[in-house]
């Protein structure tokens, strides 16, 4: 049985206040997650803005130092890295960032930041070489030959994004994280978009970690939904069963139905928001209609851990456990 693509247990990361006398609360973006996830799996990160999703991103490639925890990605223990472990690990992972304005460099052509980083991460190529796979980057992510001599601000948003796409491809990773790839694109642009990154999963076999906020997104692509909420993973389920009837958290059914179902969310879960948090109980418990309405009871006192719902399928939540 081949080794997982990525393996998370206990992670947690915590935001110190900046400034010059470190003054106020430590933010604590990511607590006590767990997952798997199995080589060329399509695994969706969802959850509300502000849940953890692009921190979580962030230091499954070592991008971000965790406090607590294990990461293993592609094999590699991404908290104890040398600088040589960390230059081969760069070549198998990679991540394709929201911002396709902040993350190219307005004053190099497409041509030179795909060069740039084909030469990086493939050094025994010459100058041909590179120029050819420049180009066959180009027609991977489907960007006009024509676009590849024009400097990032003559791209349409859409472009922008394939240039990030090709950027990433040019290391022949096994592992991606793209975050909110689509985000602010017009359906058509997304459609072809959502196409590309389909196919590339396909040819490649890569194992994906997609970022996002939109759940008709994520039926379109992913495998596996792993659901997170202030941090924490709520459930964690083959996309198959999670969108056909089969999500057992109440957030991943109040996810769904906001996104398929707005106005049965709204008339819901109107008068349920309750003012308190109890510190250690379950996070959502403010907003879920199910929980226990005592404060000494484990919804209030008692943070749920995944425990198993079905085939590959886990949930948080002690009334659950319960029916």
């Amino acid at each position: 049985m081949n080794a997982p693509a990525v393996e998370v247990a206990g992670l947690r990361k915590e935001f110190r206040p900046a400034g010059l006398w470190g003054g106020g609360n430590r933010v604590l973006a990511l607590d006590d997650v767990g997952f798997r996830l199995e080589q060329g799996e399509f695994a969706a990160l969802v959850g509300e803005s502000g849940s953890g999703k692009t921190t979580l991103g962030r230091v499954l490639l070592g991008l971000l130092p965790s406090d607590a925890g294990f990461v293993r990605v592609v094999g590699q223990d991404v908290g104890r890295m040398g600088r040589r472990e960390r230059k081969m690990f760069r070549r198998r992972a990679q991540m394709v960032f929201q911002s396709p304005y902040a993350s190219l460099n307005p004053a190099l052509r497409v041509r030179s930041t795909l060069a740039e980083a084909v030469r990086v991460h493939q050094e025994d190529l010459d100058r041909p070489g590179v120029a050819a796979e420049v180009e066959r980057l180009a027609e991977l992510v489907r960007l006009p030959r024509g676009r590849l001599d024009e400097f990032p601000t003559s791209l349409s948003g859409g472009e922008r994004r394939r240039v990030g796409f090709g950027r990433a491809m040019a290391t022949r990773p096994e592992f991606v994280v793209t975050d909110e790839p689509v985000a602010g694109l017009d359906p058509p642009i997304q459609g072809q978009l959502l196409d590309l990154l389909q196919r590339i999963h396909q040819r490649r076999e890569i194992t994906f970690l997609l970022i996002s906020h939109d759940l008709r997104v994520v039926r379109t692509l992913a495998t596996r939904v792993v659901v997170l909420f202030r941090g924490r993973v709520l459930e964690n389920a083959p996309a198959r069963a999670f969108f056909t009837g089969e999500a057992r958290h109440p957030y991943s059914q109040d996810l769904l139905l906001s996104a398929f179902d707005a106005a049965t969310c709204m008339r819901n879960h109107r008068g349920v928001v309750r003012q308190s948090l109890a510190v250690g109980g379950c996070p959502y418990r403010p907003r879920c209609p199910i929980a226990d309405v005592d404060e000494d009871a484990p919804c209030a006192t008692i943070p749920p851990l995944l425990k198993a719902a079905g085939a590959e399928h886990w949930v948080a939540c002690h009334k659950r456990e319960r029916l």
